[in-house]
This record gives C-alpha cells, sequence and structure tokens, in this order.
C-alpha cells in the first residue's frame, strides 16, 4: 500500500508543479500588465489549493498510517533529528509543506477581500509565489538527501 501511496504523491506533485508554475506566472504577467482578474484564474488558483490538499492528506496518510516496507521499527523525533536524511523527511519537509499550504491557504482568502485586478494579481503573485518556491525549496532539498 505505501508503494501506491507514495507515487500518488509523487504523481500529484509533478502535476502540482505544472500547475504552480502556470498560477505563478500568470499572476506575475497579470500583475506587471494590469491585466484582468478573471474567472479562469481564479478557478486555477483553486486547483493549485486543491492539490496542495490532496498532497496534504496523501503526505498525513504517508507519514502517520504508512511507513516504508525496510522501516522495522518506529523512530522518535529525537532520534530523526541526529539523522540528516530521517530529519528532513520527518521535521524539514512537513514544516515547509505545511508552511507552503498555509501561505496559499491564507493567500486565497487575501486575495478575495482585495478590489482592484492589480491589487490581487500582486497578492496572488506574493502568495502563490512564496508558496510555490517553498515548495520548490523542499523538493531541491530532497533531491540531495
Amino acid at each position: 500500500m505505501y508503494d501506491i501511496v507514495i507515487r500518488f504523491h509523487y504523481w500529484v506533485s509533478s502535476i502540482f508543479f505544472l500547475i504552480a508554475l502556470i498560477v505563478t506566472v500568470w499572476a506575475i504577467v497579470g500583475w506587471v500588465k494590469s491585466k484582468k482578474y478573471s474567472p479562469a484564474f481564479n478557478k486555477l488558483s483553486f486547483v493549485f489549493i486543491l492539490f496542495l490538499y490532496i498532497q496534504l492528506l496523501t503526505g498525513i496518510v504517508l507519514y502517520f498510517f504508512l511507513k516504508p516496507q525496510n522501516q522495522a521499527v518506529d523512530i522518535g523525533l529525537e532520534q530523526a533529528a541526529l539523522q540528516s536524511s530521517l530529519r528532513f523527511w520527518a521535521i524539514e519537509h512537513v514544516s515547509l509543506m505545511l508552511f507552503a499550504f498555509l501561505l496559499a491557504q491564507i493567500g486565497r482568502h487575501f486575495i478575495k477581500q482585495l478590489t482592484t485586478e492589480r491589487k490581487k494579481f500582486r497578492a496572488a503573485t506574493f502568495y502563490f509565489g512564496l508558496s510555490f518556491l517553498v515548495v520548490l525549496t523542499s523538493a531541491g532539498m530532497a533531491l540531495f538527501r
């Protein structure tokens, strides 16, 4: 079961990267060129957050309910903190992903409160772009573990 969920998590994150790139570039272009904040962008930003929710749920399942078959015993956070690779997956990845999720969620709520198109795109660039940057940072860190 672990292998199925981790592959699903991987594929969803791959699709998320594409959506996040599109949302971020669209927000930057909309802000710089003073474009109209369209319903299409609003829907795409919803999909951005939806994929973060899916990632969060699959991450929770992986973290709390499933473990790799080669992991025979549970290791506490104190022991994981002493080993670089375990610390990354047990502490750093979880923290960064939660931060990215919260940034995007707060940003979407904040964007709805704004009145001008330019301010909406500026906020979208900040919140969604920063959220995407945090996810990219965590993914980059994972490559070096």
